[in-house]
């Protein structure tokens, strides 16, 4: 039974940290009053907005255990749901102010109200203003369906003052602020300034040396903007939360503008993690990838109630579990993000559903609050090499093959950078494995945390500033573990092709040369590691570097085998995948010992091909190579594989908080071109699951919000009847 939360009384911010179950009633909705709303009048027997009930909604969600609602003050078609005298009342409302009857319904009930507002999508004012529109750069193209505007044109102050009219007239929680990342803009006013700033023309092409500029003109534009709605909310409500969208993990191109930087200017983080997006596993990834973005401060993570975002399907029960179990235990606030029906009205079963799944969320709150990740694997993720994946990245080549019969190309990708594969690849890797992992980045305040974990893993890190080579220098040599997948600090921060740092060669012992000719080679295991993983070839998409003035005391745990022949149009074997041909010498995976601690050095992309391959094969050369460099072994350690449960391990004080989250898929058949989210069906069992904690003096396992103790012997606890998100306590020797 859901107990009712006390009636918002007044501001604060306490509810940054405590607000945990979060909807997002998603209200675009157009106005065709408005000729530049399309103009299309749709079915006359449906009446817009006349079906929102703010009581009996605000009611709904009570009942199911929501504690916060962003609500619509202006949309994406330039709407707002209040009378405006800035911008312009959906006509359906004929005065009516909706927002307004939302707060109060939500306030009465203890719901906190995030105010949503679109800035760089308005249709109504782009059509209005047609001089006010973004010109999208040729090298991005459209915008798509929606018109978008410039935050160097009159636009910028116009949406600032609605802002203001928002927050001087209702008392808002927070501002959740949309769609910043439109850019970026080459009409004649950014144009101009930036041929002022930089003394040249903005450039048109990825591979212009300039492009860098383009990149951090667009954030620097965005960062302006969003310093000034955030004045403008801190003038009039001190205490209203700014929420920008930060939707841009690794997938999204930096070009577009937003950077690691705009999130000191946010109260409370924010990533979508859309599972028909980039899979099963994007809630766990983007939790990780916000949590490190605000340096641990408040986070929430979007998942929905749709099968495909946005339509009006329904999630099963079992899946809108797992993908808000998977936040929660993150640490992160849970945000599912629903949409009324073109009358305005909500659907209750989704709420239905979803009450269960909250009242799991607020039984498991005490177990969540005041615990800290626990620190073992940093996972680094740069803002200069999401940058540099802008410069140098480039399209997935198609398959090949025949039309029932696709083949991956033996080279998927020909550019220099790879990242996203490169990290989602061993994010994934890290977490079937079951280390503790986080997101790191080049901020200092990220660097002075390293000498909290025991392994840096580095894949696809093409450029590495000064500061950089020196955190990374220092934390090996005191003891440090270090894994390299793929090159590392040969391009400068333009892209550009750069000898390396001498500390950096000498903390390697290594340097990459030119890569060799063979898009397909195979990877050869040497020695003791031979015989742990076997010594059979292993395929390797893509080129690999050339490991070059090796160090004396480097050792070589592997070596390439080249393929029998280059594919081309008329020179195959059997598909797209040569055979594997003649075994050299030439090493590809080396390791030594540097100061206390280790380095190994991949020049094959080790994460790249986990994310494109998908078998465990990649998996475990990745997990080998971390317990190799590891000065210590985790605190908790899974007997047995269990790919599909993800552990998650915090601290609170003297106990270890351990979470595990299952989800089992739907066996699909794909139909070619068309090939469909993952699915959950039913909640997932585990008949028993072992493992151990080191020090563990007591475990306990948390069921309907209570700690049951288990028998432990030595650390080792197994677990028996688990069910989708299972809780455990240990309490440590300190």
């Amino acid at each position: 039974m859901t107990i009712p939360l006390p009636p918002v009384t007044g501001p604060d911010t306490a509810w940054w940290t405590t607000s945990r179950r979060r909807i997002f009633l998603d209200s675009h909705t157009p106005d065709w009053t408005d000729p530049h709303q399309r103009g299309n009048i749709g079915d006359p027997h449906v009446t817009l907005l006349s079906g929102v009930q703010p009581e009996q909604d605000l009611e709904t969600l009570a009942t199911a255990g929501v504690d916060s609602v962003v609500l619509f003050a202006k949309c994406q078609y330039g709407n707002s749901y209040y009378p405006t005298a800035v911008g312009r009342t959906h006509g359906a409302l004929n005065g009516r102010d909706l927002f307004g009857e939302q707060i109060q319904a939500a306030h009465r009930r203890g719901i906190r109200v995030i105010a949503y507002f679109s800035n760089m999508w308005d249709t109504a004012a782009a059509g209005a203003n047609p001089d006010w529109r973004l010109v999208p750069s040729p090298a991005r193209g459209s915008t798509g369906r929606w018109p978008a505007l410039c935050l160097l044109s009159p636009y910028r102050s116009h949406a600032l003052r609605h802002v203001a009219e928002i927050a001087e007239r209702y008392p808002i929680d927070g501002l959740w602020s949309d769609i910043l990342t439109a850019g970026p803009c080459v009409c004649e006013r950014c144009e101009s300034l930036f041929r002022d700033r930089f003394g040249r023309a903005m450039p048109t092409d990825r591979r212009d040396p300039n492009w860098a500029d383009l990149i951090h003109f667009t954030q620097d534009i965005i960062k302006g903007y969003l310093a000034e709605q955030r004045d403008v909310l801190r003038s009039i409500r001190p205490q209203c939360a700014l929420i920008p969208n930060f939707y841009a993990t690794t997938f999204v191109d930096a070009v577009t503008g937003l950077s690691t930087s705009h999130l000191e200017l946010a109260d409370i983080g924010s990533s979508e993690g859309y599972t028909d997006w980039h899979g099963l596993g994007f809630p766990s990834f983007a939790a990780r990838y916000i949590s490190a973005g605000v340096n641990g401060r408040p986070s929430e993570v979007l998942v929905s109630r749709f099968v495909h975002t946005w339509d009006f399907t329904m999630r099963s029960e079992a899946q809108l579990r797992f993908e808000a179990f998977t936040v929660a235990a993150h640490g992160v606030t849970v945000s599912v993000d629903d949409q009324p029906y073109a009358t305005g009205a909500i659907e209750s079963e989704v709420y239905r559903r979803l009450t269960t799944v909250f009242q799991t969320i607020t039984e498991r709150a005490p177990w969540l609050e005041q615990a800290t990740p626990e620190r073992y694997v940093a996972l680094y993720a740069s803002q200069r090499a999401r940058e540099l994946e802008s410069i140098l990245g480039d399209d997935e080549r198609p398959p090949l093959g025949e039309q029932s019969a696709q083949f991956p190309p033996s080279e998927p990708r020909t550019a220099a950078s790879d990242l996203v594969a490169a990290v989602t690849g061993t994010y994934r890797s890290l977490v079937e494995a079951h280390f503790p992992v986080a997101i790191m980045d080049e901020r200092a305040e990220a660097l002075s945390n390293l000498k909290d974990f025991a392994v840096l893993v580095l894949p696809d890190v093409l450029s590495l500033s000064h500061s950089e080579i020196t955190a990374i220098d220092a934390f090996v040599r005191a003891g440090g573990g270090l894994v390299v997948t793929g090159e590392a600090g040969t391009r400068d921060a333009r892209g550009q092709q750069q000898e390396m740092h001498p500390t950096l060669t000498e903390l390697l012992g290594v340097r990459f040369g030119p890569a060799l000719d063979d898009p397909y080679p195979y990877i050869r295991l040497e020695g003791e590691w031979a015989e742990k993983l076997g010594s059979w070839p292993i395929p390797h998409y893509g080129r690999i570097p050339q490991l070059i003035d090796v160090a004396p005391d480097v050792t070589t745990l592997a070596t390439r085998i080249r393929s029998v022949l280059t594919t081309d149009e008329s020179t195959y074997w059997h598909n797209n995948q040569p055979a594997p041909g003649v075994t050299t010498l030439e090493p590809i995976i080396v390791e030594r010992s540097v100061g206390a601690g280790k380095v190994i050095v991949s020049a094959a992309r080790l994460g790249n091909n986990k994310a494109r391959q998908g078998h465990g094969t990649y998996r475990e050369l990745i997990t080998s190579l971390v317990q190799r460099v590891a000065p210590n072994p985790p605190t908790m350690e899974v007997v047995g594989a269990f790919p599909n449960t993800e552990v998650v391990v915090a601290r609170q004080q003297d106990r270890l908080i351990v979470h595990l989250v299952t989800g089992h898929p739907v066996v699909a058949l794909d139909v070619a071109g068309a090939a469909q989210p993952a699915a959950i069906e039913e909640v997932a069992r585990l008949s028993e699951f072992t493992l151990r904690v080191a020090g563990a003096l007591s475990a306990a396992r948390v069921v309907a919000g209570a700690e049951h103790n288990l028998p432990i012997d030595d650390g080792r606890v197994t677990l028996t009847n688990l069910t989708d998100w299972e809780t455990l306590v240990f309490r440590l020797n300190s």
